[in-house]
């Protein structure tokens, strides 16, 4: 039986990304998955220069130890950034995440740091074999919050560990056992953090070519908003002996890696479907403006438009006719309103017998009096003018409209503010007040316009350096809870944590206090007996040290005003309980005195008591 591998690498963008910091590598022995961060430019460096560090494990042999020979790779890239960071200290913030597989007949070793991921589908099982290196994943680990409380957590993001070129680089490394028909899935968190892991499952069951599968699981994730670069590897175990389908033996970059690769090791551009076609229509450039068709105009005799004229037709036509020189156009307009002048006040002329009609002039103000009456209320209905046409009193009816929509606007724009705020007084959080205690917010943990979203609510007597190093970094980044009650539940369990590490801390010091006193007694003892003094008054033995607390659960002693120099030094033990009566035999008091001049360690001491 002859394994080998069949694989195929995607790598996009996004919807709302503006460059690409992933990378990828796929080869015949060696896949791989980085996710930069630290901003666009150095997010592409650092995915990139990690991937082409680590590349050329597919074409070296890497002996019988895979693990090693990963972890070697991983340490070279990690001192790669470091030098990349040394010769541009601006991009020092930079970092990827790795999820590698290094492949060898039919055994692997898989590296992981950070969060993206890697994924096995055997036998109809589909299971995550890397843990993601976040502070939400470290929170489920310790039971603080639920898988359901990850998606929504504000601090869903933050990485533990990665690659950064500053710090030791703690990868995962584990070997693993491949078998024909084995799937693998790499990807960056633009895509788990999107499709659902029930859908990835259905997807890679379902569809048998890896390259295809890729382009679904792509599709996948834009289709659910694309908020972040998507990068993945579906690679298939299979026996090349017993299948028609051949291996892939072409290695291939993609992502910010394939930059700066030759043309024939990029994935496929890529390719028309209905998700990636509705993600370009939202991303067309300007187009020119259509000019409006002109509003006057005529028909040219004999043409389509005139045959299909008639009652609201809207059509384009000619307004050539209306092209005049300056005089010709000034008479026609002058003849024209004079037309309609005589035609409109005919129809306002006073009827024969009317009073005060006068058949050989117009009705209207006599000579003396065009003065006053001629600017009246009815001179201005005597005869038909210009504003009577209808467009001013059409521009007096916008005005209730206009002014209804602004108060429609002012009314979504109100009631939107007050929906915002009565959402945002229904939120909580913990976190740590100005004074140092641990403390109940109400609202939201962000500034809108240079104002607080949020308000003191309570302040309890937790000080939030009694708490160990990981719940004081969770609530230096907030810790969101449903409701008041939950909140003030989060905080017992808190204050529940620093009491039990408090008492710990205080049985500790009493119990040096005893363990002092007992070895005074001890020392007094032996002096007594050895001078034939009287002997000193009995001090019981202070019995079993209590366990002492772990530094990952509990803030130091001094955080509760305990000083360290009261408590015992850690691995010290205690002596077994002493005779309360001395020996009055001379063997015994030769065995006190050997013991006087060993007592520097407790348990020669506890041997003589």
């Amino acid at each position: 039986m002859t394994l080998a591998l069949r694989y195929a690498v995607r790598s996009d963008v996004g919807l709302l990304r503006e460059g690409n910091e992933d990378s990828a590598y796929a080869g015949p022995h060696l896949l791989a998955v980085a996710d930069g961060m630290g901003g666009h430019a150095a997010g592409e460096v650092a995915s990139a220069a990690t991937i082409t560090t680590i590349a050329p494990l597919d074409a070296e042999d890497p002996g019988p130890d895979l693990v090693n020979a990963l972890a070697d790779a991983v340490a070279t890239a990690n001192l790669r950034l470091q030098e990349l960071i040394i010769s541009d200290p601006a991009i020092e913030g930079m970092g990827t995440t790795l999820t590698a597989l290094l492949w060898v007949e039919g055994y692997a070793a898989l590296c992981h740091i950070g969060d993206s991921r890697a994924y096995l589908l055997r036998d109809g099982q589909f299971i995550q074999i890397t843990h993601d290196h976040t502070l939400v994943q470290s929170l489920v680990d310790e039971g603080k919050i639920t898988e359901d409380d990850v998606a929504t957590h504000p601090h869903r993001s933050l990485l533990l560990r990665a690659l950064d070129g500053r710090t030791i680089a703690e990868p995962d490394l584990t070997p693993l056992e491949t078998y024909p028909g084995d799937r693998y899935l790499l990807c960056s968190d633009g895509l788990s953090g999107v499709v659902t892991e029930q859908t990835l499952h259905q997807t890679l069951a379902s569809i048998a070519d890896p390259d295809k599968a890729a382009l679904r699981l792509v599709e996948l994730a834009i289709k659910g908003g694309g908020p972040d670069n998507i990068t993945c590897i579906v690679a298939d175990v299979i026996d090349s002996r017993s299948t028609r389908v051949p291996p892939t033996w072409q290695p291939v970059f993609a992502g910010a890696a394939a930059n700066g690769a030759p043309a024939d090791l990029r994935p496929p551009a890529r390719q028309s479907s209905p998700a990636t076609r509705a993600m370009r229509l939202s991303r067309t450039a300007p187009q020119p403006v259509i000019p409006e068709e002109p509003t006057t105009g005529v028909w040219h005799p004999g043409s389509p438009g005139q045959a299909d004229y008639r009652d609201g037709y809207t059509g384009a036509y000619d307004t050539s006719p209306f092209t005049l020189e300056q005089g010709e156009a000034n008479d026609r307009v002058r003849d024209t309103r004079e037309a309609r002048d005589a035609r409109d006040t005919a129809a306002f002329e006073r009827s024969p017998g009317y009073p005060g009609h006068d058949g050989d002039r117009e009705w209207g103000p006599e000579p003396g009096e065009r003065g006053t009456r001629g600017r009246g209320h009815r001179a201005k209905h005597g005869r038909y003018d210009d504003e009577d046409d209808g467009l001013g009193g059409l521009g007096r009816r916008r005005w209730p409209v206009v002014s209804g929509a602004l108060v429609l606007l002012v009314l979504l724009v109100g009631g939107g503010a007050y929906g915002f705020w009565q959402y945002n007084q229904r939120q909580y959080y913990i976190s740590v007040s100005p004074a140092g205690f641990v403390s109940i917010f109400r609202g939201t943990n962000q500034n809108l316009a240079g104002i607080s979203m949020s308000s003191l609510q309570s302040q309890s007597t937790l000080k939030a350096s009694m708490l160990n190093g990981t719940d004081q970094a969770t609530l230096q980044q907030t810790i969101s809870a449903n409701s008041l009650a939950d909140a003030k539940q989060r905080i017992d369990r808190l204050q529940t944590e620093a009491t039990t590490c408090q008492q710990t801390y205080t049985k500790l010091a009493a119990w040096q206090t005893s363990y002092l006193a007992y070895q005074r007694y001890l020392t007094e003892k032996a002096t007594a007996t050895r001078t034939k003094a009287k002997q000193p008054a009995v001090v019981p033995s202070p019995g079993a040290m209590p366990a002492q607390p772990d530094a990952d659960q509990c803030a130091p002693a001094t955080a509760f005003g305990i000083a360290a120099s009261t408590l015992p030094a850690s691995g010290e033990s205690a002596p077994p309980a002493a005779t309360t009566s001395p020996s009055p035999t001379p063997s015994a008091t030769v065995r006190s005195t050997a013991t006087a001049k060993t007592a520097a360690t407790p348990s020669a001491t506890a041997a003589t008591g």
